[in-house]
């Protein structure tokens, strides 16, 4: 676990009044009232008084603040939490020993085990405050390397998870990983997530999510949602469970489908009924991509759905090396296959044909035309010794098999390539139209730029937690800190319709913040204590212009006195 290189060291010795780098676990505080955080997470978290005289929802969220603001190891907590005005935060009567290593510990455990209902019962009450039902449900997975050497299950070890190896998308297949499954809605916003075994699967696990979904969230909650995910979404379990649900679903029909096959064949034997829907990007260049779509009707598991082809001018110019170089390979199998075969002697024609078909078939010559010509050769048959001069030796027939090829023609070339450049969103909703489709699905990289958060230095670079079980629990801590971030980028970018841009100290004007520039403002703010006739209370300081917007976008208190009362 790396600290964020971007706050340097701060001596607090010259003035004890001043408490720097506060202003994300402040405003942390005040949304975790707004959503009534705390209480839903005693609810759900077990607690012992015995044992513990702090609420896990305080420990929990103390640790989603430090993951916000800088990301300790979890030995540093202690003393980060010193540098904070803890009588704002939670009132005289914590203190920073509090959040020792023990503390923390016992949270990560428990939170290993209720971490997901947790998630799914927080994200809907984080999406009411911004006052949008949810539409559009993105779904992805992303890996977590770890470093260590954990106990296996064989060894009696009983984590919540399968710390192992899978594939993995950090590129190191030497660690054992775990999983984290995400969905979130149009904006952003994390609605559920889950951590999962290091070799989880993505087809396997979306039945068993859209179960968890069903149960954890409240009744109807789903209902009039799409559901969208990548190709590993296309099972029938998966789809069966998001009818029940009374949802719609959205995603890629996989190339390995021979529906995939079957619809661009129907596609372009009519050529007449594509329609250019344009460039979708935001922010159009000369070199965006613009698509052209066709839809057609068809079934899929013996259900109704709908289904829009799409070309891309990005692909194309990519599936064009693509398909030369497929080519290419071809003809040097082609020319290996051929040597070898020509060396085969053959004693009748139908074995010399038979052998050519068989080695076409497992060819498997897709681009090349290939003719086989079977050649017979009359050879004298020599017996051994001697032989007269008078003596008619015996002959034989023998047949060899000669191929001979001819390249795709520049036609051929061209369909290949554009079948290539062209992809299949399939959807259960058959009111759809093609560009409504592509915008939901191209919206699919939430998911992935919330994954790249997270394994920001800032954040985590991997898990060096010693148990199984709080790895997982900070798994979950991970990802109720990204429910916070996407929850202050969602209010601030719906405060900013319509509104000028943001002007940010190094020159940039920016229309939709992201959680990393909403986050850097908040965490340069301070806070000062100031006493005054026995009345103590403590304001912001260092407050710079954009910080001032941002504040007032959320409803944060700027021009506040914080001051603690102790019946408060």
């Amino acid at each position: 676990m790396n600290t964020s290189s971007s706050l340097p060291p701060v001596d607090l010795s010259g003035d004890p009044n001043l408490f720097p780098h506060t202003g994300i676990a402040l405003a942390t505080r005040v949304l975790a009232d707004r959503a009534n955080w705390l209480a839903v997470v005693d609810r759900i978290l077990p607690w012992d008084p015995a044992r513990a005289r702090i609420a896990p929802s305080v420990i929990l969220l103390m640790l989603v603040m430090n993951v916000l603001t800088q990301h300790n190891p979890l030995y540093q907590v202690e003393l980060w939490v010193e540098s904070l005005p803890l009588p704002i935060l939670w009132g005289n009567a914590v203190t920073a020993h509090q959040f020792n290593d023990d503390a923390l510990g016992r949270v990560l455990e428990s939170l290993a085990e209720h971490g997901r209902s947790l998630l799914a019962t927080l994200g809907p009450r984080m999406q009411a405050l911004q006052e949008s039902g949810p539409r559009m449900l993105h779904t992805d997975t992303t890996a977590f390397a770890l470093f260590g050497d954990y106990p296996s299950p064989d060894t009696g070890a009983t984590a919540p998870v399968d710390l192992t190896w899978g594939h993995s998308k950090d590129h190191r297949p030497d660690l054992r990983q775990l999983m984290a499954g995400l969905t979130v809605d149009e904006s952003g916003s994390v609605l559920g997530g889950s951590i999962l075994s290091g070799n989880t699967s993505d087809r396997a696990w979306h039945p068993t999510w859209l179960d968890q979904l069903g149960q954890d969230c409240p009744d109807g909650f789903w209902k009039g949602s799409y559901y969208i995910a990548d190709s590993a979404l296309m099972t029938e379990p998966a789809l069966t469970k998001i009818r029940s649900l009374e949802m719609h679903w959205l995603g890629r029909l996989p190339a390995t489908f021979g529906l995939c096959n079957q619809l661009k064949d129907a596609a372009f034997r009519q050529p007449e009924d594509w329609v250019d829907i344009g460039a979708l990007a935001a922010k159009r260049r000369a070199t965006s991509a613009t698509y052209r779509a066709q839809t057609l009707d068809t079934t899929l598991y013996g259900q109704p759905v709908r289904a829009f082809l799409y070309h891309s001018s990005v692909l194309d110019k990519k599936k064009e090396h693509t398909v030369r170089r497929m080519i290419a390979r071809e003809a040097e199998a082609l020319e290996k296959r051929a040597k070898k075969l020509v060396k085969q002697v053959f004693h009748c024609a139908e074995d010399a044909t038979t052998a050519s078909t068989v080695a076409l078939r497992a060819a498997k010559v897709r681009w090349h035309a290939v003719t086989p010509t079977v050649t017979a050769q009359t050879v004298i048959k020599r017996p051994r010794g001697r032989q007269k001069a008078d003596v008619e030796l015996p002959t034989l027939t023998e047949y060899t098999v000669h191929w001979q090829w001819t390249a795709p023609t520049p036609e051929r070339i061209q369909e290949a390539r554009e079948r290539q450049a062209t992809f299949i969103l399939v959807t259960s909703d058959e009111t759809c139209d093609a560009t409504t489709a592509l915008r939901a699905y191209k919206a699919q990289d939430q998911d992935e730029h919330g994954f790249r958060w997270m394994k920001e230095p800032m954040h985590l670079t991997a898990f060096f937690l010693e148990k199984p079980e709080r790895v997982v629990g900070l798994g979950y801590v991970l990802l109720l800190a990204l429910q916070f971030a996407r929850f202050m980028r969602a209010a601030v970018r719906a405060a900013m319709v319509d509104q000028p841009p943001l002007a940010i100290p190094d020159g940039r004007k920016i229309a939709n913040p992201s959680e990393r520039v909403i986050l850097d403002a908040l965490r340069s703010l301070w806070v000062e204590r100031r006493e005054v006739n026995d009345i103590v209370w403590y304001q912001w300081t260092h407050v710079k212009p954009h910080t001032w917007r941002i504040l007032e976008m959320l409803q944060i208190p700027i021009e506040h006195r914080f001051q603690w009362e102790e019946s408060g």
